[in-house]
Order: structure tokens, then sequence, then C-alpha cells
């Protein structure tokens, strides 16, 4: 009786169906993803706070914004299994359509690694007294759109520097 639960046991664990957690922390790094993709984003925890988490319930789209209080820096990823584009490039031209860069100054536009990525200034957003600073990415990898935002707010002009040197530490994986 007690072999029989056993093998029970088993052909449950294994017929189950699998469920992915969509945000995995190790003690260094933090993991995005979506339950239908096996590439995710991964970027070192630090004191990096989540701060919003909304899944489409098909579990084909996902965003997720966090906070670094020592960094001073919001950072936000989307991923989306049925996104309007088929490359990184197209991805970023889709990101920049968003009304709020209208006013977007200095953009420069690189490569890093498999992202596609742009980096700007906003002065006076929507009429505020403060300068943002940031820095869109795109991805595009096996079906999936990433696509991150990192950005920095203050009364002068935030220095980009930073928020291109965390962007360099993201991996896809």
């Amino acid at each position: 009786m007690k072999f029989f639960r056993y093998v029970l046991s088993a052909i449950v664990m294994l017929t189950a169906p699998q469920v992915y957690a969509d945000v995995n922390d190790s003690i260094t790094d933090r993991r995005f993803s979506i339950p239908l993709g096996a590439q995710g984003l991964v970027m070192p925890r630090a004191d990096w706070a989540l701060n919003k988490e909304q899944r489409r319930s098909d579990g084909k789209v996902a965003y997720y914004m966090m906070y670094s209080e020592q960094a001073r820096t919001v950072f936000s990823v989307y991923i989306d299994k049925t996104g309007p584009c088929r490359s990184a490039d197209d991805c970023l031209k889709e990101a920049l359509k968003n009304p709020l860069y209208k006013d977007a100054q200095e953009i420069k536009m690189t490569d890093d690694r498999q992202f596609k990525v742009a980096y700007f200034y906003l002065d006076k957003p929507q009429g505020l007294a403060v300068s943002q600073a940031h820095v869109l990415a795109s991805a595009y990898v096996d079906g999936l759109w990433f696509d991150i935002h990192i950005s920095q707010t203050n009364k002068e002009r935030p220095d980009i520097g930073g928020l291109l040197e965390l962007m360099k530490t993201l991996q896809l994986k």
C-alpha cells in the first residue's frame, strides 16, 4: 500500500501542469519572465523594491516596475509574447511612439548586445519643474518583446551615465 502511494504521488507530480514564477530572486540577481517564455530578463538584485506587477490572465504579457532608493532610479520591464513588433529595432521604434516622449531632447541610439537602446532627456515634463533622464531598451528573442525603461528625475538634469551602466548589467537568459 505504501508503495502504491509513492507511485501515485510520483505520477501526479510528473503529470501536473508546470507552474512558473514570474519573478525569481537569487542572492545576487532578480529574473523577470512570463510563463510562456523560456527567456527572462536578469538584473542585479541590489535594493530594488518591486512596486508594481501586472500579468495578463493568458500569461502572454507581464509588466514589472521597481524603484531603487540607493540609485534613486525607476526601472520597469514589459514582456510581451503577442507584441506589435518582430525585431529589436521595430520594438524600440514602437516604444518611442509613447506621446510622453514627444519633447525628448538629445536623443541618442546605440546597440548593447541583444538590445537596441535609446537615451534622452525630458526637461519640464508635463509642465513640472524637474528634468528626467531616460533609457529605453528593446530586445526581441524567441518571440518575446522585452521593453525596458530606466529613468531618474531631479531638479537638475540627472546624469544619464549611471542609467547606461545599469543597462550594461542586464542579461537575457
